[in-house]
């Protein structure tokens, strides 16, 4: 889902799926390796870095597979910042709703991926 983070000196959207439970976390992993196209276009919305991601590939999944490192990813989130001065200016609500529609394409994925509309 999308998330909205208000606190002095962090504001954040974030946007995906962290840490999702072993069915889900399958069910994306399954996905990307079945529509590796679809993943690459979803994933340019610029993922997070610095997410914990599993040292080798997960059980069942090849570990030369090109798209590995996304594979071993234990989230598929977005983040985007801002600051105090953009959150308590009247356009702030813009600003999220366009952070939100950059991540739409993650989105729409990863709902997909789990089986639920969008």
């Amino acid at each position: 889902g999308y998330y909205l983070h208000l606190e002095p000196r962090q504001v954040f959207m974030g946007a995906g799926l962290w840490r999702p439970g072993p069915d889900a976390l399958r069910a994306v992993r399954e996905a990307i390796v079945k529509d590796p196209p679809g993943w690459k276009r979803a994933k340019r919305s610029a993922l997070s870095d610095g997410e914990p991601s599993l040292r080798r590939p997960p059980r069942g999944f090849a570990p030369d597979h090109p798209l590995v490192e996304d594979l071993k990813r234990t989230s598929f989130t977005i983040h985007v910042e801002f600051t105090e001065r953009q959150a308590c200016s009247p356009g702030f609500p813009a600003l999220f709703v366009g952070a939100c529609r950059r991540a739409t394409p993650l989105m729409r994925f990863l709902a997909r991926a789990v089986g639920l509309a969008f």
